[in-house]
């Protein structure tokens, strides 16, 4: 307690102001002009002019619609000559913030409700009634025990299931990918961005593409850069993948569109630019669960009224649509958040279709656009005029604690006055 007494006196009755003392050194003097320098290059190059610090952000706020275009032809044993259009592989019809395309299938047809043999496999395999647990279900069961062992093909017997049979077999995923011309399908991206701050809008199909463009183009990135028609084996290509072993079990592809745009220039200098990469990370060392791919089945009756159905297991490429970004302006308002569109496709119903496999696109849209405004540049030049007071700081450490004539400089950096009224009643007492 003693010891705190006089701090606690110092604190409450002792007052220090800044006094100014002109050290001629060259080591300390060089040392504060340096560390003035690095703090202007930061708040000049860094806060101004990368960052922009003297423009005001706005939030966009985004819609995209799509529409894609081809036609593949097949002719298998199992479905036979079979045209496929839009109507066909985009699964499912409506989709939020998503596409799917299908690339690859597994189908089993004519599927009816009842008993049948399980797949062969370390669960199922058996050789009396005594192996099959009856009403039992396993995580990957096709259907409900019924307690029997029989006969799968040849020598091999199952348990049996109630289930919708036959039972699927997707123990092989057919390769090439069934509908491997997918490869030459197009995706027309229509994007219209706007910032409700500046009242400033615009599409990613600029003004100067005619109709007679747009039929025929395709986007590149040296020659046609602001096409928004993307070939979907391109797309893949430009992430560094091949489109057919990708087609096979499926996957996620991101199709990124950034505006960057700077409203104090020109409108017409406020572009799209593209960018592609796969989202589902393939890994040759770990390959468990590859792709992407999920079941849906087409119901019909026959004649007599039974219900039968198609199972179709699809595998593709998925495209998701998420927009967002932010915006600067000159106005002082309160920017409104991201927006998420969601991406609709029409798709008719025309019965039983075969097991799709396709492939999901995810498309990223990142939006960022300036304009100058007095209230954030003077923010910024204030704080950089305060960090200035850093060099001094950091010379005054130096100088009073690091250097071998500190107790020198520190002697005359600080000076002690006592009260002018108790040093005045000192004088009248002697």
């Amino acid at each position: 307690m003693a010891g705190c007494c006089p701090a606690l006196r110092a604190f409450l009755f002792e007052y220090d102001t800044p006094r100014i003392v002109l050290i001629r050194s060259r080591k300390v003097g060089l040392m504060n002009r340096a560390v003035q320098l690095l703090i202007l290059a930061y708040v000049i190059g860094w806060v101004f002019l990368w960052e922009k610090g003297y423009q005001e952000m706005d939030s966009v706020v985004s819609s995209v619609t799509t529409k894609v275009k081809g036609v593949a032809v097949t002719n298998t044993s199992q479905l036979g000559f079979r045209i496929w259009d839009v109507a066909d592989y985009v699964i499912p019809a409506q989709e939020e913030n998503s596409l799917f395309i299908m690339t690859n299938m597994i189908i089993t047809m004519n599927q009816t409700q009842g008993v049948c043999p399980e797949i062969p496999d370390k669960n199922t395999v058996c050789e009396s009634d005594a192996n099959c647990t009856a009403g039992s279900t396993g995580s990957h069961s096709n259907g409900v025990s019924t307690g029997r062992c029989v006969p799968f093909s040849g020598s091999v017997k199952t348990c049996e299931v109630a289930a919708w049979c036959p039972v699927e077999d997707d123990t092989h995923v057919p390769q090439p990918a069934f509908l491997k011309a997918a490869e030459n399908f197009t995706l027309l991206v229509k994007n219209n961005i706007w910032y409700p701050k500046f009242n400033f809008s615009k599409r990613n199909i600029l003004p100067n593409i005619t109709t007679t463009y747009l039929k025929s183009c395709i986007y590149d990135a040296k020659t046609d850069p602001f096409c928004p028609i993307f070939r979907l084996g391109n797309i893949v290509e430009k992430a560094g993948h091949s489109f057919q072993d990708m087609a096979v079990e499926g996957g996620i592809m991101g199709i990124q569109v950034k505006w960057d745009c700077n409203l104090d220039r020109a409108a017409t200098l406020c572009l799209p630019r593209y960018s592609f990469r796969r989202l589902d990370t393939r890994d040759i060392d770990h390959s468990v669960s590859p792709g992407y791919n999920f079941r849906f089945a087409k119901y019909y009756s026959d004649i007599a009224g039974k219900e039968h159905r198609t199972l179709i297991k699809a595998y593709g490429i998925r495209f998701d649509i998420i927009v967002f970004g932010k915006v600067a302006h000159c106005w002082p308002s309160h920017p409104p958040p991201s927006r998420y569109q969601p991406l609709f496709i029409s798709h008719r119903d025309k019965g039983p279709l075969p097991t799709p496999i396709a492939t999901y696109f995810l498309l990223l849209l990142s939006s960022q656009a300036g304009k100058f405004d007095i209230i954030p540049t003077m923010i910024n030049i204030g704080s950089g005029l305060a960090l200035l007071g850093v060099a001094t700081v950091l010379c005054d450490v130096i100088v009073l604690y690091c250097m071998k004539k500190r107790y020198y400089y520190r002697e005359k950096k600080y000076k002690y006055v006592e009260d002018y009224e108790q040093g005045l009643g000192s004088e009248v007492d002697q």
